[in-house]
């Protein structure tokens, strides 16, 4: 089964354009939250000594908090949602205007709603992909989390602390 992509699109518009840039800025995203992983091995790390080769727990040690590790690396996704939104919206009512010139007929056409879908479909579609993608990763990276950090180095709490910092 093969989804036809080319009518959620205005007329004439270069889909394979917009699915390279999608590709591109989701790898970026990807890219910036691994950020987290960087920032968790550095302070897994910190938690341990060493005499010689061996490695011990050093007394009172404590892992950050998963909130303090996370920081921005889920923030590429929030940006390239916003941009999106901002950057093709307004280029798909733009192309519908100056590019394919069939302004004046998508507003004739029965359905009324055909020029705003055209116009919102993918755009929206790509908020979701990165809401999608976001919560994935912060399910996967929270994972890691507290599987790779000793229990006694762990504070209380670290699922309500993500949602305590929130806005």
């Amino acid at each position: 089964m093969r989804i036809d992509l080319s009518r959620h699109v205005p007329p004439g518009f270069d889909l394979w354009y917009e699915l390279r840039f999608f590709a591109a800025g989701m790898t970026l995203a990807a890219s910036w939250s691994l950020s987290f992983l960087y920032r968790f091995v550095s302070a897994l790390w910190a938690l341990y000594g060493y005499r010689g080769i061996e490695r011990y727990l050093l007394p009172g040690a404590v892992m950050p908090d998963f909130h303090t590790l996370l920081g921005n690396a889920l923030t590429g996704f929030l940006i390239l949602a916003i941009w999106w939104i901002a950057a093709f919206v307004p280029a798909h009512y733009a192309h519908h205007v100056v590019g394919s010139k069939s302004i004046y007929l998508m507003r004739r056409l029965p359905n009324r709603w055909e020029l705003h879908r055209r116009c919102w479909t993918l755009p929206l579609s790509v908020v979701l992909l990165c809401l999608i993608v976001a919560a994935i990763l912060l399910l996967t990276y929270y994972g890691i989390y507290m599987a790779a950090t000793p229990e006694e180095c762990l504070t209380p709490h670290q699922w309500q602390k993500i949602w305590s910092v929130l806005p």
